[in-house]
């Protein structure tokens, strides 16, 4: 296949010009990008280490004829970074499109910095001064903020002065000047330059207004030095030095001044000369060509190459090209006004507030899931990111939908917290497909009702009885969906099947006008969806790991999670705290027969049947040995048996509750409550005999043979449907 990519180079005053252009810029940046993040001070560093002949770094263009990917949004650098609102920063107007052009894919960061600071008389940032006190001064404002959100617009300027003080003060060496003592962030335009809001008489403004005429005369715009350094090698020193005196002198600085300050200006302003005409390296991807790719292949290839960047230590993800597509086309008309980064901050809060948190990417991939689900029944994929016919209208199905969606997600996450659920890694559930399937489930129901009109009792029993066929299922949804293996690496496929099934059933329920058949319907579905894991789970839950380490045990915890739940006067038990001043017990895995006891005993004499020492001490580490514990309430490092421990708690030693009765809820023989007592073949015979009872009852569960126990919920309601 051929090269997707050129290497080539551009002077950077070239690429500056394109990319600043008003008349027509030919260097955009993709609305897929991520955001510009950089700071005053990472521009000033930027600056100073150009101006100090450091790297800049090589840029990935990709180059884009006018007439191909017209769908694929795009826009010009900004001139202002405004960060005191969730307005747009204001960038070039686009005159005209051009014949081809260059989208930046990694490199916007350093290119719009550096615009920021030598684009022109206007170009910079607009913080709020608390923000400019912290980027400045370095210093969090004191005291309550005010309820005014003063604002200050700043420009990129040079201090004559400290640029004199640096060049005398080294001997008059030009290299030795540290340019971040001389490049400011100031004030310049007397008019719009701060807010107007009222200030106390002791308000202190974070940057210096250089229109004040106590300043005439010391500072200048970097942007008009920059404008006068011309890309000509032919020019020498001695003719910037005449370049720049009109300049300063137009500035008001003393005469007497301007004569210390020609011979550094001299150096300064070359020296910024070679900066613009210094050779900017960039790979160049190469436009779509029909005789050289496939189409499918291409975009496919462009987004891999786009994902994979790694800009500002992290990858851009597929979720964050989705997510820049919905704020191109949301339509807020739909949602209060709200725009699309709004409405999904504000759902990621609400998640926050029922105690799950996701990052933005993940609760982007649960409504495009669900968004898949209803449109077409097929997962966006990678040259569907770069196909405007098949994303675009995304953002405005999202947008017109919205209030359906986040009800759908919002009930599936109370749902998963009702339970007790809890999503990462080492949690009950690692995967977020396990909980946005269920809510483009959940969609399907609350849109049917959407669609029609149900009145206030009538929706709200509807919601009630779809929440509870959820119920019914979500254990054995959450649990066996991991025991099933579904969420392994090989899950795209799966998740599609899921998807594709969605999508029929939403087909379906849309023809339905009783919402009795309706729930009947989203019952059957996705009992299906839970019975299909059945052989699967119970299978893994026969063989699971039988854990060879000590250390490996805490992969039994939601199998013991579940157990312990599937047994009402075990789980009373379970809930015993083992220690005092807890309002709730935080439970981990643990040994009833001791590791470190059962390692001596194996040391006089093997079990019967057991001939290797690693076979035998392997043997204290399965499922049957273990149990939920409080954390804190470590069994496993001593040579205690779990009874020495079990007699001190107070319930036990109060005579509260009785350790025969405890023993007998979690199933513990007495062999393993008094291993000192026992031999070491009766105590294996004991621990292969509950971990075979304990994995029965867990392919139970996984069967939809055993339910928990901890929960009030009522079982599945298909049977019991009304009209509604």
């Amino acid at each position: 296949m051929a090269n997707i990519y050129r290497q080539d180079a551009q002077p950077l005053y070239q690429l500056l010009e394109k990319a600043s252009a008003s008349s027509g810029s030919t260097v955009l940046i993709p609305d897929l990008q991520r955001p510009y993040v950089w700071t005053p001070n990472q521009v000033t560093l930027l600056v100073d280490s150009l101006i100090r002949g450091w790297p800049f770094g090589t840029l990935l263009l990709w180059k884009v004829n006018s007439d191909q990917f017209q769908g694929i949004p795009c826009r010009c650098f900004w001139t202002v970074v405004d960060r005191t609102s969730d307005a747009a920063d204001t960038a070039l107007t686009q005159m005209n499109p051009p014949a081809e052009y260059h989208m930046v894919l990694d490199g916007q960061q350093r290119l719009q910095s550096l615009l920021l600071a030598v684009g022109g008389d206007a170009w910079g940032f607009k913080l709020e001064d608390r923000e400019w006190n912290e980027e400045i001064k370095d210093q969090r404002p004191r005291g309550r903020q005010s309820k005014y959100a003063h604002w200050s617009m700043a420009t990129l300027c040079f201090d004559l002065d400290a640029f004199l003080r640096e060049y005398e003060g080294n001997g008059q060496r030009f290299s030795d000047i540290d340019f971040r003592r001389v490049l400011l962030w100031g004030v310049t335009d007397p008019l719009n330059g701060s807010s107007k809001f009222p200030k106390p008489e002791n308000y202190e403004n974070p940057l210096l207004k250089i229109h004040s005429g106590t300043n005439a005369g010391r500072y200048i715009r970097l942007s008009r030095l920059w404008k006068e350094a011309a890309p000509n090698y032919a020019l020498k020193e001695a003719q910037f030095r005449e370049i720049i005196r009109p300049v300063l002198e137009q500035h008001g600085v003393e005469p007497g001044k301007i004569q210390a300050l020609l011979p550094p200006m001299g150096e300064l302003m070359t020296t910024l000369r070679d900066v613009k005409m210094f050779d900017v390296d960039y790979l160049e991807l190469q436009p779509f060509d029909e005789v050289i790719w496939s189409q499918a292949s291409y975009n496919d290839a462009i987004v891999n190459i786009f994902t994979r960047l790694n800009t500002a230590g992290r990858s851009l993800t597929r979720e964050e090209i989705t997510l820049a597509w919905l704020k191109v086309g949301w339509d807020s008309s739909s949602t209060g006004e709200q725009t699309a980064g709004q409405c999904f901050t504000k759902l990621q809060a609400e998640f926050a507030s029922r105690g799950l948190e996701l990052a933005m990417d993940e609760l982007v991939g649960a409504c495009s899931l669900i968004w898949s689900a209803f449109r077409s029944g097929k997962l966006l994929d990678n040259s569907d990111l770069l196909n405007g016919e098949v994303i675009r209208p995304m953002a405005s199905d999202l947008s017109k939908r919205w209030e359906q969606i986040s009800d759908a997600l919002l009930l599936g996450v109370s749902a998963i917290r009702q339970h007790g659920f809890e999503y990462g890694p080492a949690k009950h559930f690692y995967s977020l497909y396990a909980l946005a399937i269920p809510c483009a489930w959940l969609y399907i129901g609350e849109q049917w009702k959407k669609d029609h009109k149900l009145g206030v009792l009538e929706a709200d029993e509807f919601e009630k009885k779809l929440k509870k066929s959820l119920d019914s299922y979500l254990d054995r949804w959450i649990m066996c969906s991991q025991w099933a293996g579904r969420w392994a690496r090989s899950s795209e496929t799966t998740v599609a099947t899921y998807v594709k099934n969605l999508h029929l059933r939403s087909k379906e329920v849309e023809a339905l006008e009783s919402g009795g058949e309706v729930l009947q319907m989203l019952d059957e579905h996705l009992r299906s969806l839970v019975d299909d894991l059945n052989v699967d789970a119970s299978n893994y839950v026969a063989t699971a790991f039988p854990s060879v380490r000590r250390d490996r045990v805490s992969t039994y915890r939601n199998f013991l999670w579940i157990w312990h739940r599937l047994d009402d006067v075990r789980w009373k038990m379970s809930q015993v705290q083992l220690r005092i001043g807890k309002p709730a017990p935080d439970w981990d895995v643990d040994h009833t027969v001791a590791f470190s006891l059962w390692q001596d005993k194996i040391s006089l004499g093997l079990p019967d049947g057991v001939d290797e020492e690693q076979e035998a001490l392997a043997l204290v580490n399965r499922l049957g040995n273990c149990v939920l514990l409080e954390k804190n309430f470590n069994i496993s490092k001593s040579k205690h048996p779990v009874s020495f421990f079990l007699k001190k708690v107070h319930e036990f030693k109060s005579g509260q509750l009785d350790l025969t009765d405890w023993c007998s809820a979690l199933g513990i023989p007495g062999e393993m409550f008094e291993p000192d007592a026992s031999t070491v073949t009766s105590i294996k015979s004991a621990i292969d005999k509950r971990d075979k009872e304990m994995r029965d009852e867990l392919a139970d569960f996984a069967r939809g043979k055993k339910s928990r126990a901890d929960l009030d919920l009522q079982p599945s309601v298909a049977a019991s449907m009304v009209t509604v």
